[in-house]
């Protein structure tokens, strides 16, 4: 895992990713990432919703490997529920997927310009973008299911449901189990 993905959702014309080499972040994974990125990156007296806040996704370090359970991702942030550094750990196929592409972290960041849901589609060859407001108010398991219909099982899926998509502080991510059900939360 030698790369940066950055997302930064508050392109002109939607979301923009930028791959960048670990620098400062070498040898960090999981939790040790996610905390570091929020803690250098995130201003302690930003609000949790707002644009200066960033969602960190991270992989352990033996993520990607065939080490007994090695494919749990961490999930970093300014919690909009306790205003703190705040890390959430789920296991399932994100993390596994995410070291493959050779990713230590994936950054979330900016503030969107309209309304428009976006799909972030992530191969190895490119990192693209779809609006999807179609699958609006979707809870996890129905989205998952939509998605598996346009792109097969064989991919993982992270969804944030509705909870997450009305913003409420309670919300989770949704990670696919390895039988591609959306079972694993952080």
């Amino acid at each position: 895992m030698e790369n940066v993905l950055r997302i930064n959702v508050g392109a002109e014309n939607g979301p923009v990713a930028t791959i960048e080499e670990l620098g400062a972040y070498a040898g960090l994974g999981g939790r040790a990432m996610t905390t570091t990125v929020v803690c250098n990156e995130v201003p302690p007296n930003c609000h949790p919703l707002g644009p200066e806040n960033k969602l960190v996704f991270s992989p352990g370090l033996m993520a990607g490997s065939a080490a007994a359970s090695s494919g749990r991702i961490s999930v970093g942030c300014k919690s909009p529920l306790t205003g703190t550094i705040k890390e959430s750990n789920s296991g399932g196929t994100g993390g596994q997927f995410m070291a493959r592409l050779g990713y230590a972290a994936i950054i979330i960041e900016g503030e969107r310009k309209t309304d428009d849901l976006w799909k972030i589609v992530i191969t190895k060859d490119a990192v693209t973008f779809e609006k999807c407001n179609e699958y609006r108010m979707f809870s996890n398991y129905p989205l998952v299911a939509a998605l598996q219909e346009k792109y097969g099982m064989e991919p993982g899926y992270v969804t944030i449901g509705t909870a997450g998509e009305m913003l409420m502080c309670n919300s989770t991510i949704c990670f696919t189990d390895p039988e591609g059900r959306a079972t694993r939360h952080a």
